[in-house]
């Protein structure tokens, strides 16, 4: 870090900041056009959530197997080959077939899996420490930034141009960023590992098990080892189910039970995302100056709880501010959480962890945006009703929030004694 030139804070925040926006907006994309395109799929919009869990079961291993492969390759390298995978999904999404969609689903949770390991590597070693709360809850806006995106541009692009038309374009986009970001690797990349290599033809009857072991059940181990990465881990993992469900089925809930135009849902879903990205960078400084990380995840968890229940009691034909508030309301909980838990995460672990510990804490993470698209199905199965799963969904971060404000007194009142 002592080498690097001076404006290399402002570099990796640029670079990760872009490269989970766009990873963000790819995962959105789906979720957006499903009430318009589903059909052509032979599909109805709710099925969405299954390629949503698809992509979150692939961003979960993807995240664990990225420790290795950054340490020798870089987490800028990284970074393009997740944009790269990005690319793909949107050339598949965009060809109309069944099962390409699912290969979709996986490129998706390939390229969503990669960025945040990433970005705690370089941000880590790059961000000033005073303020390194800042920068990742900044880094953090650029899931907001991309769902805002999506709900804009891709509502837009269908009136402009055909919308296999659109997902090619984006296509394109995705591979100038990879080409363009990667003219910050000589700044923002460590020296590489070239020790670690890839199996050999040898090693491939044992290469599955040797993966699973050094790279999922090693740093699972540690996590669970750890109390304070236990509790991260855990409460990420019901937050994110929490977000996924916000984010994916949103438009699909005003659409079809609000009878909203789907232009008028995405652009509520943008403007929630927009109130998102303040909320974060606020959060990620009040963590820093105020409220301890710890006692801030359980308030957001009771917020997002009370946030998801008015949005569930929110009337069919309500006022636009109505709609408007409520919707603010769960983007300023639900998915403005990340940036302190990032944060909280890497004063956990030492730097030379901190990619591989963020993988496994993320597998977690992205465990619940596995249970949360998939799970959220079931429930409207159950119960017929957007507004009913809603209620159902906003009972696990309510008692998480809860929970981890015990958890955050216990451990003050321990520092109180402690220091008595």
């Amino acid at each position: 870090m002592s080498s690097a030139p001076p404006n290399a804070p402002v570099i990796a925040l640029a670079v990760t900041l872009a490269v989970q926006a766009l990873a963000s907006f790819s995962l959105a994309v789906p979720s957006v056009l499903a009430p318009a395109v589903a059909g052509e799929f032979g599909m109805q919009a709710q099925h969405v959530g299954w390629l949503v869990s698809i992509a979150y079961l692939s961003a979960m291993l993807g995240g664990l197997a990225c420790g290795g492969f950054s340490r020798r390759y870089g987490p800028v390298r990284m970074s393009q080959f997740a944009l790269l995978s990005l690319a793909l999904a949107m050339v598949c999404c965009a060809l109309t077939s069944g099962w390409l969609l699912l290969v979709a689903g996986v490129l998706i949770g390939i390229g969503y899996g990669i960025p945040n390991p990433t970005a705690a590597d370089i941000l880590s070693r790059h961000s000033p420490r005073e303020r390194r709360g800042l920068f990742f809850s900044i880094k953090q806006t650029g899931v907001p930034a991309g769902v805002a995106i999506t709900g804009v541009l891709m509502p837009l692009l269908l009136v402009l141009i055909d919308w296999r038309a659109a997902l090619l374009l984006m296509a394109c986009i995705l591979l100038g960023v990879a080409l363009l970001i990667g003219r910050a690797r000589r700044t923002l990349d460590a020296p590489r590992d070239l020790s670690i290599h890839a199996p050999s033809a040898s090693q491939a009857s044992t290469g599955f098990r040797h993966t699973l072991r050094v790279n999922v059940w090693q740093p699972l181990r540690g996590v669970f080892a750890n109390p304070a990465l236990r509790r991260l881990g855990l409460v990420s993992l019901v937050f994110a189910f929490t977000q996924v469900v916000y984010l994916s089925f949103l438009v699909s809930a005003l659409k079809l039970e609000h009878q909203m135009s789907l232009a008028a849902a995405a652009a509520l879903l943008s403007a929630s995302q927009v109130v998102s990205m303040l909320a974060r960078v606020g959060w990620g400084y009040v963590s820093d100056r105020w409220v301890d990380p710890g006692r801030l995840l359980g308030l957001l968890g009771v917020g997002m709880s009370l946030s998801l229940i008015a949005l569930a009691f929110v009337p069919v034909g309500a006022s636009p501010a109505l709609m408007l508030a409520v919707t603010v309301a769960c983007a300023g909980t639900a998915v403005s959480w990340n940036g302190v838990f990032y944060a909280d995460l890497v004063r956990q672990v030492p730097p030379g962890e901190v990619t591989r510990t963020t993988g496994a804490t993320q597998f977690l993470t992205f465990l619940g945006g596995v249970t949360g698209g998939a799970g959220f199905v079931g429930l409207l199965s159950l119960t017929g009703s957007y507004s009913a799963g809603f209620i159902v969904v906003a009972l696990l971060p309510l008692v998480t929030g809860l929970l981890t404000l015990r958890s955050a007194r216990r451990a003050r009142q321990a520092s109180i004694s402690g220091s008595s």
